[in-house]
């Protein structure tokens, strides 16, 4: 059962410190909790819900919604984000609790049912909901009318004061060569591993009519799955273990490159779609450049490629 909450809006004076003290208005958290519209999400969150006032009450929205943005925002795992949640008051105050308790809110495993019904996509959702709610307000700003003059005097006639004109001064330039791009942060490894994914689905479309008559050349694709996941999925990696692994899914890709030239020659690649040899020459050039970088001890080349989807995006290093 879930009961909507006639309003969402929490002052931050008002949340409850047992150690003394207030929460600082300034803070990212509170600024955060004050744009966001609750009320949007409940809409929705209340959909996902039986009409009944029979069973225990569910969370609000405030806390569903305001746990998987910490989680995805802070970029933690589904329990670290009820620790840091127990450890915070400014992330306890942005889930709409009245003030600092030591006992967690919820149990880690609820994170599962809060992705369900809210969606993945739940942090783009609140920064497009925050974006349309800044573009109202500066909307309505617009068309508020002129505030009368301050001598009270509802005259027709107006004086208009002349203001001096400002010049110029100095020139302002601007860089449009760099843009931002939506791509997950580029690892030489994780980039090795997708290209030995694809060439595998490639493999797969090309053995195709050989299936019955021919045995299918071995990828070993389960051992090369887990010797990267053995590496991704470590919090601390030395160089040399990365170095290492980066060798390995080199010679998974060479040794799939090597299988593709040879089901060609057999067959051609006739059997590829347009997206599937697009993405046949984007590996080749990544491995071409990988292989340079790997054998020289170096992290940088000519036309370096970090997306297979996006191969024209370029990465460019941004001083502040």
């Amino acid at each position: 059962m879930y009961r909507k909450t006639e309003s969402q809006i929490q002052l931050f004076e008002d949340f409850f410190l047992p150690f003394g003290g207030k929460l600082n208005k300034d803070n990212r958290w509170v600024q955060l909790a004050a744009i966001i519209p609750w009320w949007r999400a409940e809409e929705k969150y209340a959909k996902a819900f039986k009409k009944s006032m029979r069973g225990h009450t569910s969370l609000s929205v405030r806390m569903a919604l305001g746990a998987l943005y910490i989680k995805e925002r802070m970029q933690l795992d589904d329990r670290e984000t009820v620790e840091q949640i127990m450890e915070n008051p400014y992330y306890q105050y942005f889930l709409g609790l009245p003030g600092f308790q030591e006992k967690p809110p919820f149990h880690p495993s609820l994170m599962t049912h809060f992705r369900k019904r809210l969606g993945e996509t739940v942090v783009n959702q609140i920064n497009d909901w925050i974006l349309e709610e800044e573009t109202e307000r500066n909307k309505r700003d617009d068309n508020d009318p002129p505030e009368p003059p301050s001598d009270g005097k509802g005259d027709s006639t107006t004086t208009k004061t002349t203001e001096p004109v400002k010049s110029n001064r100095g020139k302002l330039m601007l860089d449009a060569t760099c843009a931002p791009a939506d791509l997950a942060y580029p690892t030489d490894l994780k980039l090795l591993n997708e290209a030995r994914e694809k060439l595998e689905m490639i493999i797969d479309v090309l053995h195709q009519p050989h299936v019955g008559r021919e045995k299918k050349p071995r990828t070993y694709r389960e051992n090369a799955r887990k010797h990267y996941l053995s590496i991704a999925k470590r919090r601390r990696v030395g160089a040399k273990q990365i170095r290492k692994a980066i060798g390995k899914q080199l010679r998974y890709v060479s040794r799939n490159l090597r299988i593709v030239e040879l089901l060609a020659e057999q067959g051609g690649l006739q059997r590829l779609n347009r997206w599937q040899y697009r993405q046949l020459l984007i590996i080749s050039e990544l491995y071409r450049q990988q292989r340079e970088m790997f054998q020289n001890q170096t992290h940088s080349v000519e036309d370096r490629i970090v997306s297979l989807f996006q191969p024209h995006v370029r990465l460019s290093l941004i001083h502040i």
